[in-house]
């Protein structure tokens, strides 16, 4: 998910001084997308919003500090990745995003993020 992305290279560089080309070794994107990241707010705030309601936004900075201290391999940084979006999915902050980007699947009732199937369990 973009947004989480942004807010881990953010705070990479922010609180880990780590350089862009340092953050795009350790997340397996480019040396570009990371500067799109750290210059763009799209999605930042809400997310952030429906992170800290649900409790998970220190999710998102262990996992960062983490990163930072080399203590995780690529494919455990994915995982982790992956467990903190499967989280957001359960929690249905996705779902408060998504409301506003596509409000179809509300009306529809989407319930993706809540269906284990859905989430490899």
């Amino acid at each position: 998910m973009p947004a989480i992305r942004s807010i881990l290279v953010k705070d990479l560089s922010e609180r880990h001084g780590f350089s862009q080309t340092e953050i795009a070794d350790k997340l397996g994107v480019t040396q570009p997308a990371v500067s799109q990241y750290l210059r763009s707010p799209r999605g930042d705030t809400e997310l952030e919003k429906g992170l800290k309601k649900a409790g998970l936004l220190g999710s998102v900075r262990e996992l960062a500090d983490k990163i930072a201290s080399d203590s995780l391999e690529n494919p455990q940084i994915v995982k982790e990745y992956c467990s903190l979006c499967n989280l957001m999915g359960r929690e249905r902050i996705l779902c408060r995003l998504h409301d506003k980007d596509a409000p179809f699947l509300t009306e529809e009732g989407c319930d993706i993020c809540l269906d284990p199937k859905e989430q490899g369990s």
